[in-house]
């Protein structure tokens, strides 16, 4: 019989290949899939639109901007002022407070506008009430953390979403409030809708660390501990598919709600570690530990490991949601080797003046003793 160290180890090699070759060639878009509400419908491209973007300076936004404006669209951001101010000094910016003071919007008119810092149905349901006759179409970014659970056979954009056992009065938690805020973009847009449910968006520029520690630490080479097994399903989007994914929605006058959950192919554990060890000459192996294992010692991916769920109970599904109508509305993937090479330059470009600390992730001494008792009982 194959032992389970056999198994990976074989599992590693073919993976390995596999990882080599993910996404080598951006997935062509096919035509739209309809059906449900989910159902987009398409209009002539337009060039040289105006976009709005509230926010536009974090994460997405400035992946978001560039593509824009490499695409000929004028940009007007809108936010407090506060956050990466250098960045485009060509494009036009307003200053104010989504919660409170809308007033640098009033009396304007953009083609579109993209929605990516609203996470309550209050602060959504104001710029909705502004915008609504203001723009053609207000693009919402929404998240996976809306469906109820991801238990669903298929789990794609028709599943269940918010709590099933909560009064909507106790729907604070970030995913039920993204529910709402999506009822809230649905009753001003009605037809006009657009809301993308992204996975954990990775990519430079992203400081949550949970997909960069995986680059950091293989690179840095030795054992590696990888939380439970090398079949597990793993999902995530790069921040730039996701950002020219938004441009060509809009560019299509596309509407519907879609999943942008990558990558194109299905991912297991032992693809990603080993496809991200493609980019690097470190010696490294990787060993696998049950999630019970890391569950009895408080190591579960909420806390220092991260990227991904145990497929069971309520998670089962959480690694496979359906993004076909995402891949027909035009949705593309770079390859993994890409995004963890780009990743890594990044993250190394970060930690000029002194070593960087990662804000997820096992240091070293945890990993080394959990390393060491997993082996004990002979993992």
């Amino acid at each position: 019989m194959t032992t389970r160290r056999e198994f990976i180890g074989q599992a590693g090699v073919a993976a390995g290949a596999a990882a080599l070759g993910l996404g080598s060639a951006r997935v062509a878009p096919a035509r739209p899939v309809l059906g449900g509400r989910t159902r987009d419908r398409r209009w002539p491209r337009q060039q040289g639109m105006t976009i709005l973007i509230l926010g536009g300076t974090g994460f997405i936004g400035p992946h978001v901007v560039r593509h824009a404006l490499a695409r000929g669209h004028q940009i007007t951001l809108f936010n407090r002022g506060r956050t990466n101010t250098h960045l485009f000094p060509e494009v036009e910016k307003l200053v104010g407070d989504r919660n409170s003071d809308l007033a640098a919007l009033e009396g304007r008119r953009w083609d579109a506008v993209i929605d990516n810092s609203g996470y309550t149905p209050h602060q959504v349901g104001l710029s909705i009430d502004l915008l609504k006759g203001a723009t053609d179409q207000y693009l919402f970014t929404s998240t996976r953390a809306v469906y109820t659970d991801f238990t669903a056979e298929v789990m794609d954009e028709d599943a269940p979403i918010g709590p099933r056992d909560l009064p909507e009065s106790e729907w604070t938690a970030y995913g039920p409030a993204k529910v709402l805020a999506e009822r809230a973009v649905e009753a001003g847009f009605g037809t006009r809708t657009l809301i993308v449910r992204p996975p954990v968006i990775v990519g430079p520029g992203d400081r949550s660390d949970r997909f960069t520690y995986w680059p950091d630490r293989i690179d840095a080479g030795g054992e590696v501990l990888v939380q439970g097994d090398p079949t597990d399903p793993v999902q995530f989007i790069d921040v730039r598919d996701l950002s020219e994914f938004y441009i060509h929605l809009l560019e299509q006058q596309t509407a519907g709600i879609f999943n942008s959950v990558g990558p194109g192919a299905p991912l297991s554990s032992a693809e990603l570690v080993y496809g991200i060890r493609a980019i690097t000459a470190t010696p490294v192996s990787f060993t696998w530990v049950d999630w019970d294992f890391l569950a009895e010692r408080d190591q579960m991916p909420q806390r220092q490991l991260p990227f991904w769920q145990p497929p069971s109970g309520t998670y089962l599904n959480y690694g496979r949601i359906d993004s076909s109508r995402g891949i027909a509305a035009g949705l593309t993937f770079r390859p993994l080797a890409v995004i963890a090479q780009d990743t890594l330059e990044w993250h190394r470009s970060r930690e000029v003046g002194g070593k960087f600390q990662l804000r997820t992730g096992l240091d070293r001494a945890t990993e080394a003793k959990l390393l060491a008792e997993w082996s004990e009982l002979g993992g």
